[in-house]
């Protein structure tokens, strides 16, 4: 099938559940289709067209995945680029679009604020905004990993996909030894999964926005409001949230509390939703290598520490001794003693604790079954995964499911 019947298919099938503008353009942003009635629209809303196409070009010289763009009003798209010999041969683009509800005294705020522009010219931009879909990030980002895959031939992962770039880059001035003086399933447990990450400073946190960053950020996005008023919301209750997860994992509160306030101030200061998430997803990682780096005990070798790091890394995964074992460079038999005598506890127990933990953020989400856990814990039963669970929490999977969803 060609690239051009697979996008047909696409659209039609999209179709079903939103209306989603396309526009292919040449290399050089001349137009050669769209399935829009108007193809001035799209030109229409981007006020500094010029400087924003020479963004978009200067990106694709340099990569391939798809990126998704902004600007000041909230209006999204998303560009995917289709090349021949590494060269720049089409541009792909789906929107433009908002990724919630909007109002029209929104709509006039920010053009007013961002925009010098006659009456007549104002109401006809307006009524053209008011007529964009609204498509939440949830959704938006699917479309475009499926649409990528329709040109290139290439799956890749929602994380994979670029938001349009910052101005500078966003790094925390804090040193990591400077102490300054001071309603929807799944939502919750998605939650509890990204904290968790960052109370254990666990580096395979891209694992868990890939499994849950939607469900947690962006589970209400369909409803109504000012997108950049909103996205500024749900960002710093974020980050206060990373900051009590960061102290739980063992980050001086001072150092913590100091981190938080620079990404709050990034954060209010912003003037688009991209901005927002990409200081939101470099605060996430800041936080975990901090707590990961606080919780390195110089007093347990590194290759005790490494395979610690594995297990929490791994909890799904089976875990064997001769993998433990290899990663350590030990003999089975001397990595069993040297791990219980540094960490206290025998290394099935770690694992056990490690698989436990996280079956309890698994339990937190209604649409998972007892059984669903078991297998995805890597357990040989549910019978035996519900054994071990009692033994360390107190009480069986289901009646602390029970408890913690009555909360």
């Amino acid at each position: 099938m060609k690239i051009k019947d697979r996008i047909e298919l696409f659209l039609e099938m999209v179709s079903c559940c939103h209306e989603l503008f396309y526009w292919q353009y040449d290399s050089n942003f001349s137009l050669i289709s769209t399935n829009y009635k108007d193809e001035r629209l799209f030109p229409r809303l981007l006020f500094d067209r010029k400087e924003i196409n020479e963004k978009i070009l200067a990106y694709a010289q340099e990569e391939s995945a798809p990126l998704i763009s902004s600007i000041q009003t909230g209006i999204e798209w998303a560009s995917v680029f289709e090349k021949e010999n590494g060269q720049l041969k089409y541009i792909h683009i789906l929107g433009p679009l908002y990724p919630s509800e909007i109002s029209r005294k929104t709509i006039e705020v920010e053009l007013d604020k961002h925009y010098n522009m006659s009456l007549r010219y104002r109401h006809e931009i307006i009524n053209n905004v008011i007529s964009l879909p609204v498509v939440p990030p949830s959704r938006f980002f699917p479309y475009v990993q499926m649409l990528h895959y329709c040109v290139t031939g290439e799956k890749i992962a929602f994380t994979d996909i670029r938001q349009e770039a910052l101005k500078k880059a966003y790094t925390s001035p804090v040193d990591d030894e400077e102490r300054p003086i001071n309603r929807h399933s799944g939502i919750y447990a998605a939650e509890q999964e990204l904290f968790k990450m960052i109370e254990e400073g666990n580096l395979n946190y891209e694992v868990a926005l890939k499994n849950a960053a939607f469900k947690a950020s962006y589970g209400s996005a369909e409803h109504g409001g000012d997108p950049i008023r909103k996205a500024m919301a749900v960002g710093i209750t974020f980050i206060a949230l990373s900051i009590r997860a960061a102290i739980r994992g063992g980050l001086p509160p001072s150092t913590a509390y100091s981190v938080g306030d620079y990404y709050e101030n990034l954060v209010s200061n912003s003037n688009s939703v991209t901005d927002i998430a990409n200081i939101l997803n470099t605060m996430y990682a800041d936080f975990i290598r901090r707590v990961h780096k606080c919780r390195s005990n110089p007093n347990i070798s590194k290759p005790i520490q490494t395979c610690c790091d594995y297990i929490k890394m791994n909890a799904n995964e089976k875990i064997t001794l001769e993998k433990l074992a290899d990663i350590a460079g030990y003999t089975q038999y001397y990595l069993t003693r040297k791990f219980k005598k540094e960490m206290g506890i025998s290394i099935w127990d770690f694992i056990n604790e490690a698989k436990i933990e996280r079956a309890k953020v698994l339990l937190l989400d209604p649409a998972l079954t007892i059984q669903d856990i078991s297998n995805m814990l890597n357990y040989c039963s549910r019978s035996y995964f519900s054994e071990v669970f009692q033994k360390y929490v107190g009480s069986s999977p289901s009646e602390y499911r029970k408890n913690e969803l009555m909360m």
